[in-house]
């Protein structure tokens, strides 16, 4: 944010200008440090353009916080001073809304604050796991090290994602081309059918009728159902959101049809990599725990973790906190644990769980299309058969009657 500040210097010389600060408090701070006497500090009222639009309402995408942490790795492992690697990776950023967060950061720094310490006041952009990674390295002195643990995780997070949503990507392409040429066909074609069937004055057989019911609906009230549809997915990813509903959309996704072995791959692949890769950083398990508890995005895994906590807080080993769990966490999982927690090598254990499950998501994407596709096409053949049929039955009763 930008402030207009109007101030007094100790000689009595009256200065104006504008100061970056992420709100009035930190920007009058700012002031009082260069012994200035403040008369007064406005929020700079800032001029429609594209590039503000994009700074408030854009987001910074995973792709970006991956580049961002790979670059700082390797200026790190390089000898280049914090501050002088963060304010390289500022002017060379593309994106508006992570130039001004890395402003913010660069200000932060400057005025004594550790790394950490500034990246948690972007708890949007930046999740627990980036900020202790990153707490952690500083107060080790393996900053570097733990940038690079940091990049692998956001490299393999990003990667999954991808997957998911590729897998995703064939079945709704299909469904809206299915859809979009069964509405042009009710809505263009048979129309026109029915003037000629009309005039010959041949009785409709009761499929065709019943395509022409829906064509009539939708050439009446389409674009009310298009923009009720567009609500609805915009409401329910809303509503899904919401900390009430969430427990509910995420029982949902782990107990949908074809989708719930993928849905549980995916957590028990985040779960053991991030807590892996905490632990392999260096922080105890309580602590690693609590955070992988508000990393993981589904509510039912952030209860069963917490849950872990408490246990481990008692006393109680990981596998066994886990064992009761088989639901979500399969007993491979609990027994695997026991191993590393038996050896001493419960991190690399956990990233070899890690890679097993991301193997299973990445079997489970390619082979979701092979699934899929006989129950999609088996509806793209009753739809358009029902269609041709719909078309074709009329124009035999017409040849029929004509050869008599």
């Amino acid at each position: 944010m930008q402030f207009k500040y109007n101030v007094s210097t100790q000689e009595g010389q009256v200065k104006s200008g504008f100061l970056e600060a992420p709100n009035r408090e930190e920007a009058a701070k700012t002031l009082r440090e260069k012994n200035f006497f403040i008369l007064s500090v406005t929020e700079k009222r800032k001029s429609f353009d594209l590039k503000n639009l994009e700074y408030e309402f854009g987001r910074i995408k995973t792709i970006d916080k991956v580049i961002f942490v790979k670059h700082l790795s390797v200026m790190i492992k390089a000898g280049l001073p914090l501050l002088d690697a963060l304010t390289v990776i500022r002017d060379q950023t593309s994106s508006a809304k992570m130039k001004g967060t890395m402003d913010s950061i660069v200000r932060d720094i400057n005025r004594g604050q550790s790394f950490a310490q500034s990246l948690s006041r972007f708890s949007r952009v930046f999740s627990p796991l980036f900020v202790n990674m990153i707490r952690v390295g500083e107060a080790s002195g393996t900053l570097d090290q733990n940038l690079e643990y940091l990049a692998s995780e956001l490299e393999k997070e990003y990667e999954l994602k991808k997957k998911v949503k590729g897998a995703m990507l064939y079945p709704i392409i299909v469904l809206t081309a299915t859809f979009l040429l069964g509405a042009a066909l009710s809505i263009f074609i048979l129309p026109k059918l029915v003037k000629l069937f009309t005039n010959l004055k041949i009785e409709l057989p009761f499929i065709t009728r019943v395509f022409l019911a829906v064509a009539d609906f939708f050439a009446h009230y389409g674009v009310y159902v298009f923009l009720g549809v567009i609500g609805l997915a915009i409401g329910l990813r809303f509503i899904s959101k919401t900390k009430k509903a969430k427990p509910f959309f995420h029982h949902l996704y782990l107990g949908a049809p074809f989708f719930h072995k993928l849905a549980q791959n995916v957590n028990l692949a985040r779960f053991s990599r991030i807590l892996g890769i905490l632990l392999k950083s260096g922080l105890p398990i309580a602590e690693s725990l609590e955070i992988t508890s508000q990393t993981i995005d589904n509510v039912i895994y952030q209860k069963i973790l917490r849950y872990s906590l408490d246990e481990i807080k008692k006393g109680s080993s990981l596998a066994k906190a886990l064992a009761g769990e088989e639901k979500h966490f399969p007993k491979i999982v609990s027994r695997m644990i026991n191993v590393g927690e038996r050896t001493g090598k419960l991190d690399e254990t956990l990233i070899y769980l890690a890679k097993f499950y991301e193997e299973e998501v990445d079997d489970a994407t390619k082979n979701l299309a092979t699934v899929i596709e006989p129950v999609l096409l088996i509806f793209i053949g009753v739809i358009l058969g029902g269609l041709a049929i719909a078309i074709i039955t009329p124009i035999y009763q017409i040849s029929g009657s004509l050869r008599r």
